[in-house]
């Protein structure tokens, strides 16, 4: 890639495109791991140009859960950067890394965010944030790869929610002292589709070409729930129902369904060891390798039924927050002590909050934290 585009290479790709739903990292490079054991992948909405419409209609019936969505972190994934709170994270300062002591200014044009560095020679624009801002929002810089296709940089600086800009975690390493390489990680056609299509409902590529005019940020309910299309044809002809609902998969599935994104076990590329930090990051790895989860199947709960543990046990992710007071009254559930279900536990904080003691959060930088989704006895508490 040629690290001094021409002044015209940062406008939006055109031409013509073919609208396609991604159905995520997993979609595209990780298929075949899936297919061996489940049915095979495809896309949230299966009709291209189709989905808006979908979408719309779901608020008919399900305006309760709608409106509780709307304030969920995977509603909020992904920013234009001229949306005013956005910018005004990062407008107007100026960030130097520790490490190298290369400053990052940021500059508002016109609604329109630039960042210029000692660096790297050209100014360069900003038009894109992902991350809900729950734990950072990390900035995407869209470049031009070879035939036009669309590549990205994804910042070395992120804003945290104490209001810092600080060094995006997983660039520590980053030693780069100029060129784009100091701008950030680079990032491929597909790499930057795949990114894209954690973060949106729908992302209109045309080999390898992203149309960021008609893409949809954000998840909404066709992106989880894949057969939403049917579902709604269905509804209109006064048919049964058959809207997917996670908590009817396999725990395993519906685990892995989240990892799509929230990375699965089979994606990672470190040894899982109790003691490997870096697990942490990506909670559906840990929580399969959880006795809670290897062991549900042994359990029942008072009302006799089995015992099940996957990601909405404990999450919603209708809702935008997890009380811990929720958590202790899921945990609950399986571990009464009784005969036939898990081990009570006797601490104080039983009823209270389970969190700290089994899942701590472990701190992966000054500014983030995340929590240890590997439940278990930690024996410093």
């Amino acid at each position: 890639m040629s690290r001094t585009p021409p002044p015209s290479a940062f406008a939006a790709p055109g031409g013509a495109v073919i609208g396609v739903v991604l159905a995520g990292l997993a979609a595209l490079v990780l298929a075949a791991a899936w297919n061996a054991r489940t049915s095979p992948l495809r896309p949230a909405v299966q009709r291209p140009g189709s989905a808006m419409a979908v979408r719309d209609r779901c608020i008919d019936c399900h305006s309760d859960i709608v409106d509780s969505y709307r304030n969920a972190p995977h509603a909020r994934t992904l920013h234009r950067m001229s949306e005013p709170e956005t910018l005004a994270r990062f407008a107007g300062k100026s960030f130097t890394r520790p490490t190298t002591g290369i400053e990052y200014h940021y500059t508002e044009r016109d609604g329109r965010l630039w960042m210029s560095t000692p660096a790297y020679a050209r100014e360069l624009p900003i038009d894109w944030v992902f991350g809900s801002g729950s734990h950072a929002q990390t900035p995407l810089i869209l470049m031009p790869r070879e035939e036009g296709r669309t590549g990205a940089i994804e910042h070395v600086v992120s804003w945290y929610p104490s209001g810092k800009l600080e060094t995006t975690f997983g660039a520590e390493a980053n030693d780069s002292m100029s060129g784009l390489d100091a701008v950030g990680r680079l990032w491929g056609p597909a790499e930057a589709a795949n990114c894209f299509g954690c973060h949106s409902a729908e992302v209109p590529v045309d080999d390898g070409r992203l149309d960021v005019e008609k893409l949809h940020a954000n998840l909404d309910c066709a992106r989880c729930h894949w057969n939403t299309a049917e579902h709604v044809r269905q509804m209109d002809g006064d048919g049964a129902t058959t809207i997917e609902r996670l908590g009817s998969l396999p725990p395993l599935e519906a685990i892995e369904r989240c990892g799509e994104c929230h990375r699965r076990a089979e994606d990672f590329d470190n040894a899982i060891f109790h003691d490997n930090k870096s697990i942490i990051r990506f909670a559906p790895v840990g929580l399969i390798q959880s006795e809670c989860f290897l062991k549900q199947a042994d359990v029942k709960t008072a009302d006799g039924r089995v015992g099940r543990m996957d990601c909405a046990t404990c999450h919603d992710p209708h809702v935008g927050s997890i009380r811990p007071d929720m958590v202790a009254v899921s945990c609950g559930k399986c571990h009464t002590g009784a005969e036939t279900a898990a081990k009570h536990c006797t601490s104080s904080m039983t009823d209270a909050n389970c969190l700290p003691c089994h899942m701590p959060k472990v701190p992966m930088n000054d500014e983030l934290s995340f929590t240890d989704h590997w439940i278990r006895v930690f024996q410093d508490k």
